[in-house]
């Protein structure tokens, strides 16, 4: 293959642009530390972090793992629902895995490594997973969008930027139409491909791949099933919820159900911009911003959000990787999964 060839061309060009993307996440991070941590002491933050109250701390595990067991039993009931015979010992290793490598990995790689490399876990074809993963994102995107506007709203939060606000809003509106069209994607995803194979027989293969996801898609927007995972989502995201609450008695910073609400919607959405694995800067400057809406300090906020940020990566990052070893991925898997990444 000759170096200007466009096989060579291609890969070169898409490294280039995986390149980019990267060095603009990590330009995002370190300017959203700078904004969370210039003109805070840092050394009045270590103290307050190490005064925080280790009852409170074991507390917020629990109730990230309480939240965590809830996503991974609604991924469950999602692939059961597709046909697969599966059951949490199936399925907790693929989806902790995948955050974990979500958290060391760039552009959210463990999602494409969920769908592609761990099929064998599942049993579930790309396609099915992939619609689990769509209808899973969307859920969390509506249940934390009605945490951020139910606080703003029923404690009239008014210290949030406006810009912020009306960002979200905006924000809020894609995620329902979102929501309906995939709800109606089936039947319109169809006709689509039958127009377009009708016209372009070459396309058929690609066709047949998009009705497969179409089918998935459809078996997983069965309205009382959708209500089923509804409620699963929302008492997900009510359980990590707490975990930020107890770090905020663990650090008598902003101590409040409102402020926990606020401060995990506006946190975990801020994770959606572009930044560096493990999404450091962006949760950190956005988590600081909903405490201290509260009345926190600059210190209290800061330290807040390093405190939840590590009890949220830790955790997750050790229990995924240690559930793949254990489970035999091994370097065959890691193998396979730099590979479905790239």
């Amino acid at each position: 293959m000759s170096a200007g060839s466009p096989e060579a061309a291609a890969p070169r060009g898409s490294r280039l642009g995986r390149g980019v993307k990267l060095g603009l996440g990590l330009l995002l991070s370190l300017l959203f530390l700078y904004a969370t941590f210039a003109t805070v002491p840092f050394g009045k933050v270590l103290d307050a972090l190490a005064d925080a109250r280790p009852q409170w701390i074991a507390a917020s595990l629990g109730c990230i793992a309480l939240a965590y067991l809830l996503k991974i039993y609604r991924w469950t009931i999602m692939l059961r629902s597709l046909g697969a015979r599966v059951g949490l010992s199936d399925t907790a290793a693929p989806f902790l895995g995948g955050v974990a490598f979500n958290n060391v990995l760039p552009l959210r790689a463990g999602d494409v490594i969920r769908v592609v490399a761990f099929q064998r876990f599942t049993g579930v074809p790309a396609a099915g997973q992939l619609g689990s993963l769509l209808l899973e994102r969307l859920l969390d995107l509506f249940v934390l969008m009605a945490f951020l506007f139910a606080t703003v709203s029923f404690w009239q939060i008014s210290a949030l930027d406006e810009a912020l606000l009306s960002g979200a809003r905006l924000a809020a509106l894609a995620v329902a139409a979102a929501i309906v069209m995939f709800v109606a994607a089936p039947q319109l995803i169809r006709l689509v491909v039958r127009w377009a194979e009708d016209r372009l027989p070459k396309l058929r293969p690609a066709g047949e791949a998009l009705l497969r996801l179409s089918d998935a898609v459809a078996t997983l927007s069965r309205p009382l099933f959708l209500a089923r995972v509804v409620a699963l989502s929302v008492l997900a995201w009510l359980a990590e919820g707490g975990a930020y609450l107890m770090v905020g008695l663990a650090l008598g910073v902003a101590p409040t159900v409102p402020a926990a609400l606020l401060a995990v919607s506006i946190g975990t959405l801020s994770t959606i911009i572009p930044s560096s694995p493990g999404y450091v800067g962006t949760f950190h400057f956005f988590t600081a911003k909903a405490v201290s809406a509260f009345g926190a300090g600059a210190v209290g906020a800061a330290a807040y959000a390093i405190l939840i940020h590590a009890l949220l990566w830790l955790s997750t990052t050790a229990c995924g990787f240690l559930l793949l070893a254990l489970s035999g991925f091994g370097t065959r898997g890691a193998a396979a999964a730099a590979r479905a990444a790239e």
